[in-house]
This record gives C-alpha cells, sequence and structure tokens, in this order.
C-alpha cells in the first residue's frame, strides 16, 4: 500500500516539475533584467574608474544590443563597472533603435544626446529631431522614451526653433 500522495516517484516528480515550469515562466524575466553589454569604438579612450566616467572621442561608435550610437565625442558615466548614462555630442550625434513592435529603425539626432540607459529614455538637445515610422518631430529639446515610444518636444527661443511634427498617415488594410 502506498501513503498518502502517490508513489515515492510521482511524490519526487511533482517538485521538479513545478521547478521548472517556474524556471520557465521567471527566464525571460531575469534576461530581461540583465545588462547588456556595451561595445565602444573610438580613436582615442580615456577611463576614470575612480569617477566612473570615460571619454571617447574621434568617430565614436557605441553598440548596446540592437542600438548604435554615433558621436564626435561620447562620456559613459558607470557605478561599479556598470554604465548607466551617456552623454554624446557631435555635428550631429546619431541614435538608432528597432521599434521593438515594427522593428523599423528610429532614429534621433542632435547636437547632445543624453541616453540614460537604466531609464531606456533619450535627451535630445539643440537642432533635436526624431524619425519614427509614424511620426517626425523637431525642437530646440526632445525627450524620447524609447520604451513606449513617448515623444515630448520643446520649442527654442526664436521662431525658428518652433516644434514641429509630421504624422505619417496609416496605411488602411485591405
Amino acid at each position: 500500500m502506498t501513503e498518502r500522495g502517490g508513489s515515492p516517484l510521482a511524490r519526487l516528480a511533482w517538485p521538479v516539475l513545478m521547478g521548472s515550469a517556474l524556471l520557465m515562466l521567471i527566464s525571460p524575466v531575469i534576461a530581461q533584467q540583465q545588462p547588456l553589454p556595451v561595445e565602444i569604438t573610438a580613436d582615442h579612450a580615456e577611463m576614470d574608474d575612480r569617477r566612473g566616467v570615460s571619454t571617447y572621442t574621434g568617430d565614436v561608435v557605441v553598440v548596446r544590443g540592437d542600438m548604435t550610437l554615433e558621436a564626435d565625442k561620447v562620456y559613459v558615466r558607470s557605478r561599479d563597472r556598470r554604465p548607466y548614462e551617456m552623454e554624446a555630442h557631435g555635428e550631429p550625434a546619431r541614435l538608432e533603435s528597432p521599434d521593438p513592435e515594427t522593428g523599423e529603425m528610429r532614429i534621433a539626432t542632435a547636437l547632445r544626446i543624453d541616453y540614460l540607459l537604466n531609464e531606456d529614455r533619450v535627451i535630445l538637445t539643440d537642432q533635436a529631431h526624431v524619425v519614427t515610422a509614424a511620426e517626425e518631430a523637431r525642437g530646440k529639446r526632445i525627450v524620447y522614451d524609447l520604451e513606449t515610444d513617448i515623444i515630448e518636444a520643446e520649442r527654442g527661443e526664436t521662431d525658428d526653433e518652433r516644434v514641429r511634427i509630421r504624422i505619417q498617415p496609416r496605411e488602411d488594410d485591405e
């Protein structure tokens, strides 16, 4: 006669099965929380681990996952060797990242781009310009949330620096 709860093999299999199911459920969450490596190429690099600031100059290209940032000069701020912010300067600096839903490339340019890695947010300053599949925005300063795809644009002092938005009509599905 077996004990209540089934055979010893069945009692052993149940926790293993539940543990495997739980691991399958949390694995995507763990993978999303893992910081992506940052690969940087430049003509010159200066790294100050004590202050947590690295400076890269000359045709700088930063790749993080499927995001690419190109600039003349980039400052990378880190804590415990984990980058959390990039400040890029260029004529203009350029950031490209595919839209996670459509895969279409999103392009952001400005004379200065601050990329807050932990927030997946970009702050574009001076000659700010964002192009997505759905819209195009120009302004003195643009805050672009890459995760939610929300764009906030601000004007500058002159009429030439007024916010300009172009909305691309959706194609009708036939």
